[in-house]
């Protein structure tokens, strides 16, 4: 065999930050905003300055970039941060008791209104019962009396002297009034009424009877007569209760005499107070200590002074700007707010002062600032803010209502809506909103686009620098040496798997600067040192290694089957990469291909079982174009192949492989042996172009760690496409053993290169030797279908 192609070297592999222009971070100074971010500064700024309808904000970008910081940072930079908004009450609406009435009142003045209603319904009573104990009212009430005795005088005084008249007497007897024959003085009784002539019986029979109707005549007028005192009486009560009344709401009126709203209402609880005086009465204490307690109980729940209050549900106090209010927990209550309930006498009710405010009512006038992900996952949260910022108005309806579930509740009055509601999210969750939601891109017309990595230049390392400074100094941690700093550098590359790049992920970094830390103080050091830092990432990787651990001793110990050493026909060490929460690593995969006469087919094993993704198949049938296009011009080709990955017992998708499969299949056709100490990945295009694919960085580690625990003896390595090279940033101790010859990286940029490299030969060689084995096979003639085939 000939000399491998020139391997990479250690600088190509690995990025290495240069010297840095301090000795500590004590002497940089911290950076002001996030790293590389401008974009989306840019687009935040524009999207909460602009106050027009629907020009609300999705803020996207992978987790840990700091995108609630940025949006803190905006919303408190703001040039205008906007007037104080309203305050917002909630008072009983007299005519429809089931539909609170919603007020909006200048800042700091719904609390002087709730106060005032307050004050005016401790003294309302008092000042109604004194009204009812008054000289004024008594006098009055003592004329109706003794108007309406008079009339019963006179009406029966007159009855007397027509009883009189007619030789009776009205007797006032324990059954009631009663008329009797009166002849000489003397009341007759019975039986002397009994030896009178018939004729005057007869003629005292009817003065009876005619006394007795009249008697009745004035019976029935009484009831009437007390009707018109007590609507005289009433008439007084009202017209003493109204001056009452009035006097005690003057000065609410006066304080709120500018607001048109407040005002009618306030001569709906006149008039209402007028038409429940006797309401404000104590009430007679009766029966038993259960019973007296029901009464009182009920007379709490329905007490008119109830529907005088006020429902503070906003209060503004304090504030100097428009608010900003964070919602980390977007149900639809704690959104809308919530109508809570009271049990009474085994029963549930509610009333207006039982409304609670939600987020919305909150930052209404503001900002709102909510998780995209919480959101969607609330139930009907997500449809019920987009009827809201849609229609501008916050309804409050509990989750029931809002499902269908109930209906028979408070129907409190909408209040107007005028709210910057900023959505932080991911990127996937905005795509898919803005692919299958018709009203997302009319309600979030601004979106603020963080970038997950920056260019890896000098002006990005020295906000790298001033960032790391400024992390350290607000999180009260050790300074930082430079060689620790441009080791945080190189790591920070290496979680945006690509050298050319830095990651603007704040979270990772943010962690790996405690983790130092700790380590720092731990050994008693003044300073973060590189050994600090190394040691973290080391204890990290540790942590979450156990996977990785149990995957590389069963290849140890033969469980899993790969050769690393010698050189086999059709079988080629593939690179696949296991992802499992934060762990990512790589394996290898034993791939193998197989020929035979037949119908110049490529078998993908994996898509025959159900295991292949869509990816994988299409990059099988990528490369059978591939043999079809280069082998198959002047005759058919009369072979069948099939390529599997062994030991492969869950789904195989994606076509990284695909470079590593057509390896395999040429070296079965002609019967040339591949290396197995250099494994491959790559996928490959139809013209045998070798293509990127991802996880490079996992890839070629997951190998040298199996080769290190088989022994590296100099011939092992990883083959990559050329373009891949650029996002080679190696682990340390992977780089070491580069630098020691004891491993090697090659770059391939087409099929060609992967032959040299894999079979040590001429890439025209093996084609030639394919082309012949081809020929073979097509020489044989067409191929006769065999029974398995009929049966299939």
């Amino acid at each position: 065999m000939s000399d491998h192609p020139r391997a990479l070297t250690p600088s190509e592999v690995r990025r290495t930050c240069p010297p840095l222009s301090f000795a500590t971070t004590d002497e940089v100074e911290p950076l002001r905003g996030l790293l590389g971010q401008a974009r989306a500064e840019e687009a935040l700024r524009f999207g909460v300055g602009i106050q027009k309808k629907g020009f609300n904000v999705y803020v996207l970008g992978p987790s840990g970039t700091g995108k609630h910081h940025l949006v803190r940072d905006a919303l408190a930079s703001r040039q205008s941060p906007g007037p104080v908004p309203s305050d917002h009450v909630y008072v009983h609406d007299f005519s429809a008791p089931d539909r609170p009435i919603a007020i909006a009142v200048p800042p700091g003045r719904g609390a002087d209104l709730s106060e005032a209603m307050k004050r005016v319904v401790e003294d309302l009573a008092d000042a109604i019962l004194a009204m009812f104990e008054s000289d004024e009212f008594r006098t009055r009430r003592q004329v109706i009396e003794q108007k309406v005795e008079a009339r019963h005088e006179e009406a029966f005084a007159h009855l007397a002297a027509e009883a009189t008249r007619r030789n009776l007497r009205m007797l006032r007897t324990p059954a009631g009034l009663a008329f009797a024959p009166f002849v000489g003085g003397e009341v007759l009784d019975p039986d002397a009424f009994a030896k009178l002539p018939e004729a005057q019986q007869n003629e005292v029979r009817d003065h009876l009877e005619a006394m007795e109707n009249a008697l009745r005549a004035i019976m029935h007028q009484v009831p009437a007569w007390r009707r018109e005192a007590r609507e005289e009486l009433r008439a007084v009560e009202r017209e003493l209760t109204r001056l009452v009344a009035r006097h005690q709401l003057a000065e609410v009126r006066a304080a709120f005499a500018d607001l048109e709203k407040v005002t009618r209402w306030l001569d709906a609880v006149e008039a209402d107070i007028v038409q429940h005086a006797h309401a404000f009465l104590p009430r007679e204490e009766d029966g038993d200590g259960a019973e007296a307690a029901m009464q009182a109980a009920l007379s709490e729940r329905l007490h008119p002074t109830l529907r005088y209050r006020v429902n503070l549900l906003v209060d503004r106090r304090g504030l100097e700007a428009a608010p900003v209010i964070e919602e980390d927990h977007p149900t639809v209550e704690r959104l809308f707010g919530r109508i809570d309930r009271r049990a009474h006498l085994g029963a549930l009710y509610s009333d207006f002062t039982m409304i609670k405010p939600g987020a919305l009512h909150r930052a209404n006038g503001g900002t709102l600032v909510l998780d995209a992900q919480r959101l969607l996952t609330s139930p009907a949260a997500w449809d019920s803010l987009k009827r809201a910022l849609t229609h501008r108005q916050i309804e409050i309806e509990s989750l029931g209502r809002v499902m269908g579930l109930t209906t028979s509740e408070l129907d409190p009055e909408p209040i107007e809506l005028d709210v910057k509601v900023i959505l932080v999210g991911e990127r996937r969750l905005y795509y898919l909103l803005a692919a299958y939601d018709p009203d997302f891109d009319q309600l979030f017309k601004v979106a603020a686009d963080f970038d997950d990595t920056v260019p890896w230049d000098e002006a990005m390392q020295g906000d790298l620098c001033r960032l790391i400074a400024g992390m350290a100094r607000s999180d009260g941690l050790l300074p930082l040496e430079a060689p620790a700093v441009a080791r945080v550098i190189e790591e920070s590359a290496r979680w945006a798997r690509d050298r050319r790049q830095l990651s603007a992920e704040l979270s990772p970094l943010s962690n790996l600067l405690r983790e130092a830390d700790w380590r720092a103080r731990d050994r008693g050091g003044a300073r973060i040192e590189v050994d600090d830092v190394r040691g973290a990432i080391a204890a990290r990787d540790h942590r979450l290694g156990r996977l990785r651990e149990r995957s590389l001793a069963r290849f140890a110990d033969g469980t899993l089957r790969v050769v690393t050493e010698g050189a086999v026909v059709g079988q080629v060490n593939a690179l696949s990469v296991l992802a499992v929460g934060e762990l990512a690593f790589g394996q290898p995969s034993r791939i193998t291909a197989r020929v035979r006469l037949g119908r110049g087919e490529v078998i993908d094993i994996e898509r025959e079982a159900s295991l292949a993704g869509s990816l994988h198949t299409k990059g099988v049938m990528i490369l059978s174009s591939y043999l079809a296009a280069r082998y198959g011009q002047e005759q058919p080709l009369g072979v069948t192949a099939s390529l599997v990955f062994e030991q492969s017992y869950g789904g195989v998708d994606g076509d990284s492989a695909s470079m590593a499969e057509l390896c395999a299949l040429l070296s079965a056709l002609a019967q040339i042996p591949l290396s197995q100490s250099i494994a491959i990945t790559g996928s490959v295009d139809q013209t045998g172009a070798a293509q990127i694919v991802g996880g490079v960085n996992e890839k070629v580690e997951g190998f040298f760690d199996v080769c290190r625990a088989c022994g590296l003896d100099g011939t092992h390595g990883v083959l990559i496409p050329a373009p891949n090279v650029e996002w080679l940033m190696l682990r340390e101790d992977v780089v070491e053993e580069i630098a020691r010859g004891r491993f090697h990286l090659y770059r391939m940029s087409s099929i060609e290169d992967a032959l040299e490299t894999l079979t040590g030969r001429a890439p025209a060689r093996v084609h030639e030797a394919v082309a012949a084995r081809l020929a073979t096979f097509g020489g044989r003639g067409a191929p006769r279908r065999r029974e398995e085939d009929r049966g299939r």
